[in-house]
């Protein structure tokens, strides 16, 4: 009897531990963003209820910077701005010919974890070749006992 009641106590210490333990550092959850497509179920499990995304691209060569931010949870009543035909246009013989790997930092705000991930994106647009900036800082926060993405902010530089 002492045995079952000793199995059963250390079933629930371990059980309780588990549920209470966070699933993912912080830093793994930005890699599999990395790794993850927008429409990979396990990457929407990654992201708070609540979540943001906020998106700058600075342009420089006097082009004004162009900014947006959505929830997370409207990205898929977001319009397809690829179908606009200004964008289109502008894009028109853009393309990524390099990407580094993401190099992470990361710091802590109170109980949120911060991680800023900066890649160099080499590409061609037109004639023109250059490399692009990309930084993501990603607020990750606890959220019924796992690290989700509570925000991301991208920055895409061509200055």
């Amino acid at each position: 009897m002492k045995r079952v009641t000793a199995t059963a106590i250390g079933t629930l210490l371990a059980a309780g531990l588990a549920i209470a333990a966070p699933r993912d550092a912080p830093e793994d959850l930005v890699k599999r963003h990395y790794s993850a497509t927008w429409e990979s179920a396990a990457n929407w499990q990654d992201w708070h209820p609540e979540a943001t995304h906020s998106i700058a691209v600075q342009m420089g060569a006097g082009a004004p910077d162009w900014e947006f931010s959505y929830a997370v949870s409207e990205w898929e009543s977001l319009p397809d701005w690829t179908a606009d035909p200004k964008f289109m246009e502008a894009m028109q013989g853009y393309e990524e010919t390099g990407r580094s790997e993401a190099t992470l930092t990361v710091s802590a705000e109170g109980s949120t974890r911060v991680i800023t991930a900066q890649t160099q994106v080499n590409y061609v647009w037109g004639t023109y070749q250059g490399v692009m900036t990309q930084t993501d800082r990603f607020d990750i926060v606890t959220h019924a006992g796992q690290s989700v993405i509570r925000s991301l902010s991208s920055t895409y530089d061509y200055r």
